[in-house]
């Protein structure tokens, strides 16, 4: 068997390469990329509630689980189950001390842990459970705890818990545990809830003075279809308007896109307009795909494909106007939007233009569309943009809190009956309310049918394809004036556009 590879703790703040605080879209994307280092990676989620309920990712290979909570989807709690299968170092000391002449361990002692970590206050002890001699010892330093197995019959409210612990009625360190907090019992009364101190980027984390993008904490959408995007420290807020924010104003705010990708007309195929067009960003759809041939997530929404693109090297046959003046969205993985820039949209009506100058004629690109992601565990999109959450001022007084609708609330229960009361009035009311559907397992080879599928209000949504395996994945568009919401089954929001 191959060498362990060392890995650093550092209590209350990272194991190895993974930070508390850090995005789950970062922490998924690095052991996805090292297939070696990490061959196996389970995620737990709720089906029913996947925005409300912590996201586990467990590592079992490397004795690991890595908790986060459910609606800012970021690292709260490590875990170590299996001291067998990571070598653990603080401060470059094993936590394992191995002797030649003695039997391997299944954990680090508590001598050895002392040793490494100084003194402690007392911990908590668990009876047990079961028909087990053992209970459980749970002792904790600021930002770090283990959990030891302790001879029941020895346990005693009036003894000294190190004389207990370093002696042989206790037995190794059977877990471990990296949180935020003075102690475990303090930490884990709001360990989902409370703010974290480390960013949500472990670039940030680790060169915080290299000019980097601020990250942005969260996406207001103003009444009268600006998005304020709120980030920490002296840059405070970003407000992004429609039509008149620039790219340079992008650039300067929020950095250069990830990656950026022409925009495709509304019911073409990737084929059809994607990949036969110069100029195209986009990799074929089928490049490591789970569903060959069918359309992107983002297809719905943004109307183009954001899971693999590239910065684009230009294309000579080309007109240079054309590259400049076209729409094109700028993806922004790392801050959780997509955003559609192209030439200024006129709005003024041919008969108030008189001698004013078309917009379409600027020199400067503005923005034009902002869609935010959810990154909802499930959803067909996932992970590939980080989870940005949202808030909307409720045009009307609600039951929900703060009189906001936000990223969180269930679309069926919560933000659709608002909008339908705003918006009753409207000629397109009961459209709105209907939802058009998206089918994610339909290609579109071989198919000249749009892949939207709006069933009759009495048509059953399972019985509408023939059988309900071919909605498996399947989401709803509901569009109202600016806004446009894609929903999953669940009701969770998979993407806001804001339009």
């Amino acid at each position: 068997m191959a060498a362990l590879k060392a890995v650093a703790v550092v209590p209350g703040y990272s194991l190895g390469p993974f930070t508390l605080g850090t995005a789950l879209h970062e922490v998924l994307t690095l052991v996805k990329e090292d297939k070696l280092q990490y061959p196996i990676i389970n995620l737990h989620h709720s089906q029913v509630e996947p925005l409300t309920t912590p996201v586990v990712v467990s590592l079992p290979e490397n004795g690991l689980r890595l908790q986060f909570d459910g609606p800012d989807q970021r690292l709260r709690l490590i875990e170590v189950l299996d001291f067998g299968k990571v070598k653990l170092q603080h401060k470059g000391s094993d936590f394992i001390k191995i002797h030649e002449d003695s039997p391997p361990l299944s954990g680090p002692v508590f001598k050895r842990v002392y040793s490494l970590l100084g003194p402690s206050f007392p911990g908590e002890y668990n009876p047990p459970r079961d028909r087990s001699r053992h209970g459980t010892y749970a002792l904790s330093w600021p930002g770090v705890a283990f959990n030891f197995p302790l001879l029941d019959s020895e346990w005693s409210d009036s003894k000294d818990h190190v004389s207990l612990l370093g002696s042989h009625v206790a037995l190794p360190a059977t877990s471990m545990a990296l949180f935020e907090g003075q102690s475990w019992p303090e930490a884990r009364r709001d360990l989902f809830v409370k703010q974290p101190v480390g960013p949500r980027s472990s670039m940030l984390a680790s060169r915080p003075k290299d000019g980097l993008p601020l990250e942005i904490e969260h996406a207001h959408v103003q009444a009268d279809g600006s998005v304020d995007l709120l980030r920490d420290g002296p840059a405070g807020c970003f407000t992004i308007v429609l039509n008149e924010t620039t790219t340079q104003d992008l650039i300067t705010e929020l950095g250069p896109p990830d990656a950026h990708h022409k925009r495709e007309e509304r019911g073409a195929t990737p084929d059809q307009n994607g990949h036969k067009r110069t100029g195209s960003t986009s990799w074929p759809p089928t490049n490591g795909r789970p569903h060959i041939g069918s359309q992107p997530s983002s297809y719905s929404s943004t109307g183009t494909d954001t899971f693999e693109t590239d910065f684009d090297s230009g294309d000579a046959e080309e007109d240079a106007s054309d590259r400049a003046s076209r729409q094109r969205f700028w993806c922004y993985f790392a801050h959780g939007m997509d955003i559609l820039v192209g030439p200024p949209v006129d709005k003024v009506k041919p008969a108030e233009r008189k001698d004013r100058t078309p917009l379409g004629t600027s020199q400067h690109l503005v923005v034009l569309k902002v869609i935010v992601h959810g990154n909802v565990p499930g959803s067909y999109a996932f992970n590939r943009h980080r989870r940005l959450r949202w808030s909307i001022a409720s045009p009307i007084d609600t039951s929900t809190s703060s009189n906001f609708l936000t990223s969180e609330h269930n679309f069926e229960h919560d933000i659709k009956p608002v909008l339908m009361a705003v918006y009753a009035d409207t000629a397109t009311g009961s459209e709105m309310g209907r939802g058009m559907v998206v089918n994610r397992t339909w290609g579109p080879e071989g198919s000249s049918e749009s892949s939207f599928y709006l069933p009759d209000a009495e048509e059953d949504l399972e019985d509408a394809g023939g059988s309900s395996e071919q909605w498996l994945g399947n989401t709803k568009l509901y569009a109202f004036p600016g806004l446009t919401f894609e929903v999953l089954e669940n009701g969770a929001v998979s993407a806001l556009t804001v339009c």
